[in-house]
């Protein structure tokens, strides 16, 4: 009944403070429902300075795009010129601007629901830009200590890119934010095999295929914002891990064979957890997983006319899995 009575009288917080006491919604999940809320009472809970906020929101993205462009403008053309300690201070002083901004935008949350949300996306655009800003200016810096080529200051300054990534996630959760962090995972962890391990694309696929199975159980555990996202993220985070030894220098088999396997299982792996989580993005990573492994093992058995054989295989495959994914659907909507 206090859930009804805000609904009727009260703002979208009064009625997600109203669900939480009555224990219909987790504390934890108050902000979530607080936009969900917020979306379907337009009228309410939104403050009379709504429109106001939408403008300053656009123009908050407009003014980080500027900021950057016209740093990356006056760069490029005085690049040369420039030495690097300067260099790398105006690459700092344009990543500093952005992240006191985000934090400032961060820090202005009122608990009005949609409006926060947007505040809450560009302090993590701007913080994604931020943390890209600061990895430039330490690769900067990094690179007249290493010989030409040396994929040194590329991985250190992917590591810092990462690192800030995480931590502009956590201050401000945002999809872009989160887009920041699994790029820069899975590219920080390419860069450091590489310059870390003489063969390293094994080595890399794994991790990175480890790093997206914890990039799931964390979208399980609730840790990302954006539950669909981080599970399509993660999804691909795995697929991509489970196919990189394909891609080891010359014909290796056994690599071959280890991505088919890991392919194999990281599509079982996809149907296993629909029937278990009844979530769309894991009969996507099933039905992807599956595909790939029989396509590509089939172009490499059949040497001589891979193409059509593979073509064969993929619809063949695409065939059954689609028939075993509309099972599993209808078993779905039937629970």
């Amino acid at each position: 009944m206090t859930a009804l009575r805000a609904a009727a009288t009260g703002t979208a917080p009064d009625v997600v403070d109203a669900l939480v006491e009555s224990g219909i919604v987790a504390p934890e999940d108050r902000e979530r429902a607080l936009g969900v809320v917020a979306a379907r009472l337009p009228g309410r809970s939104q403050p009379t300075g709504s429109a106001g906020n939408l403008v300053a929101t656009l123009l908050g993205y407009v003014g980080g795009i500027l900021v950057v462009a016209a740093g990356a403008l006056l760069l490029s053309l005085r690049w040369d010129a420039l030495t690097v300690p300067t260099r790398v201070l105006a690459l700092a002083g344009a990543a500093a601007l952005l992240a006191v901004v985000a934090v400032v935008l961060r820090r202005s949350d009122r608990g009005d629901g949609a409006d926060d949300a947007g505040r809450r996306t560009l302090a993590g655009v701007l913080g994604v830009g931020a943390a890209g800003l600061s990895a430039f200016a330490a690769g900067t810096g990094l690179e007249d200590r290493w010989t030409i080529g040396s994929m040194a200051p590329a991985s250190l300054a992917f590591l810092l890119f990462t690192a800030l990534a995480v931590a502009f996630y956590l201050f401000s959760p945002s999809v872009p934010g989160q887009l920041a962090v699994a790029f820069g995972a899975v590219v920080t962890i390419f860069l450091l095999t590489d310059w870390a391990l003489a063969d390293s694309i094994i080595t890399a696929g794994l991790l990175v295929l480890a790093v997206g199975i914890g990039w799931l159980v964390l979208a399980e555990l609730g840790a990302w914002r954006a539950d669909v996202t981080a599970r399509l993220l993660g999804g691909a985070i795995t697929l991509i891990g489970a196919q990189t030894p394909l891609f080891h220098d010359g014909t290796s088999d056994s690599s071959h064979a280890l991505a088919y396997a890991l392919l194999t299982l990281v599509g079982f792996g996809g149907f296993a957890t629909f029937v278990r989580l009844r979530e769309w993005p894991y009969l996507a990573v099933g039905v992807i997983g599956l595909t790939l492994a029989a396509t590509e093992a089939a172009v490499d058995f059949f040497d001589g006319s891979g193409a059509a054989i593979g073509l064969l295989v993929a619809g063949s495959v695409l065939l059954i899995t689609s028939l075993i994914a509309m099972r599993l659907r209808r078993g779905t909507e039937a629970a």
